[in-house]
């Protein structure tokens, strides 16, 4: 079956050439401080209730339109790799804001094989948490698991009534963020697959770790994304 860890294949080979062999993107104050917001836009009980509902194709009442809120649409705006590049010490920002905008333009392809679309708040989280859980467990996603964690986020999302507030450009803000870091994560858990390297591992599975948390606010050993979404055991 295909998984998120082949499709991001390309991504690394594309990546690893902008980098070191070491994590020079690795940064504490990412991985404690890159909720990227979220806790500003939703309500976690939301999201948690969605983790530990049980399985169902319904929308559970909502609406076509409040689904549709996730979208947005695009403005020029830097905000997010601004904010990304900002972690790290000045001499290495050039170099990190060159890897995270290769990260952003490969997306698009991504999540076409996904069947996700761009664009879209649902997307971004679900790459996200897609890429933590990679992280964490050092293990892929399967391809056909990230769609349905992206409904099950929408759906969230769209039950959220302070999201209706949310503005195109926090959307977006959000979205390129939590595309980003998923994506990093994602590619170096491939990484790791083709080169093994524990120290690396490690750094990995501390941020993944950190991202989990710091968005679910449960610990990261208890989430799992399967077929039906992401479930807190």
């Amino acid at each position: 079956m295909k998984s998120l860890k082949n499709l991001c294949a390309a991504v690394v080979i594309t990546f690893a050439t902008l980098t070191p062999a070491s994590a020079w993107w690795m940064s504490s104050d990412t991985g404690m401080s890159l909720s990227v917001g979220a806790g500003s836009y939703l309500l976690n009980n939301e999201i948690q209730r969605a983790a530990r509902a049980s399985r169902r194709g319904a929308s559970g009442g909502v609406s076509t339109a409040q689904l549709a809120r996730t979208g947005f649409h695009r403005n020029g705006s830097m905000a997010a790799l601004n904010m990304l590049v900002g972690y790290y010490p000045p001499a290495q920002r050039p170099q990190i804001r060159q890897g995270f905008l290769e990260l952003h333009r490969q997306y698009p392809q991504v999540a076409r094989q996904l069947g996700v679309p761009t664009n879209d708040v649902a997307t971004g989280l679900a790459s996200f948490l897609a890429g933590a859980y990679m992280a964490y467990n050092n293990q892929n996603v399967s391809n056909s698991h990230v769609k349905p964690l992206a409904n099950q986020l929408r759906r969230a999302l769209a039950a959220e009534r302070d999201f209706a507030q949310v503005t195109d450009a926090e959307k977006q803000r959000m979205y390129d963020a939590t595309v980003m870091l998923g994506m990093l994560m994602a590619t170096t858990q491939v990484q790791l697959q083709r080169q093994p390297d524990p120290m690396l591992e490690a750094q990995m599975r501390q941020l993944g770790k950190e991202m989990i948390e710091g968005f679910l606010k449960v610990d990261a050993s208890r989430l799992r994304i399967t077929s039906s979404g992401m479930h807190i055991v």
